[in-house]
């Protein structure tokens, strides 16, 4: 089974991600609301995928923290965002594999996207 760690400082939108997830056959290696407690999780957890919000509580963004991540490990992230500004679909779309779909975010196409990247990391 594969495992998603999510990224997403609302506690009650991290849930419903939670479950939708786990409806869909993942295991939620947990939740984490902060740069700082994501990369903890990341090295304890060792997800195989990452779903995140472009905004999160402290420093640096979900952007700032991809980056961080993408320059030590090839893990997949989905970011869900209700931003389209410009500069945050060119900051994502930089990162290789990174990700992106707009909050609301569709079930069908989460599903969609998180079994792509899968397939494209196994």
């Amino acid at each position: 089974m594969k495992k998603i760690l999510i990224i997403e400082d609302e506690a009650i939108i991290s849930f419903g991600y939670r479950l939708q997830l786990e409806q869909m056959g993942f295991h939620v290696t947990g939740s984490a609301s902060s740069s700082a407690e994501a990369e903890q999780m990341i090295r304890d957890d060792h997800p195989d995928a990452i779903m995140m919000d472009v905004y999160l509580k402290g420093e640096k963004t979900g952007l700032d923290l991809a980056r961080e991540i993408r320059a030590k490990d090839n893990l997949p992230i989905v970011f869900l965002t209700a931003s389209s500004k410009p500069e945050i679909v060119e900051g994502i779309r930089q990162l290789n594999g990174c990700h992106y779909l707009l909050k609301p975010v569709d079930p069908d196409g989460l599903n969609q996207v998180l079994h792509r990247i899968m397939h494209e990391t196994a």
